[in-house]
């Protein structure tokens, strides 16, 4: 998998975005701007698992009186999602969403990294309002996810690219 992880390093520095290499996990985090924020990405390459996996994880840290609300509002978006899911660690409050691909050689394709990286920063920019409206604005769950999927004009895997 080391052909994969030189495959994405070198992607990224041909759109000359600049990241943080962890040549020991072969991952990489960089910062997007999307619509809605910035978001923080992390793109591994997890030989063990023969899996090509990005985070995307917003700037914020889900107070711990919001997080059952939370919970139930990620759990209502996931429900819909073709590809892709959000996490909650309950304890500590991150929040993100994860996509993975599993890979079946040594090799990973520019449409792949774009793929995964576009629908990451797509899904973030369409759900974070709703998280936010959950956790700041007091709005059910239920609500805030109609609401955001109202707005998108459907659900299922988002299409873009991440920049």
């Amino acid at each position: 998998m080391n052909a994969a992880y030189e495959r994405l390093m070198q992607h990224l520095d041909d759109r000359e975005v600049h990241y943080l290499a962890n040549g020991e996990n072969r991952s990489i985090c960089a910062d997007f701007r999307g619509e809605v924020g910035t978001y923080r990405i992390i793109a591994a390459v997890d030989a063990d698992a023969g899996l090509f996996q990005v985070f995307g994880c917003p700037p914020l840290r889900v107070p711990e009186g919001a997080r059952p609300s939370v919970a139930e509002t990620i759990i209502r978006a996931n429900y819909r999602l073709n590809v892709g899911k959000f996490e909650m660690d309950f304890d500590e409050g991150e929040l993100r969403f994860h996509v993975s691909q599993i890979l079946t050689d040594d090799s990973l394709e520019d449409s792949v990294i774009d793929r995964l990286m576009g629908t990451t920063m797509s899904l973030l920019d369409v759900y974070l309002p709703a998280i936010l409206s959950v956790i700041y604005g007091n709005e059910l769950p239920k609500d805030a996810i109609r609401c955001a999927e109202a707005g998108r004009g459907g659900f299922g895997e988002a299409e873009g690219d991440a920049q």
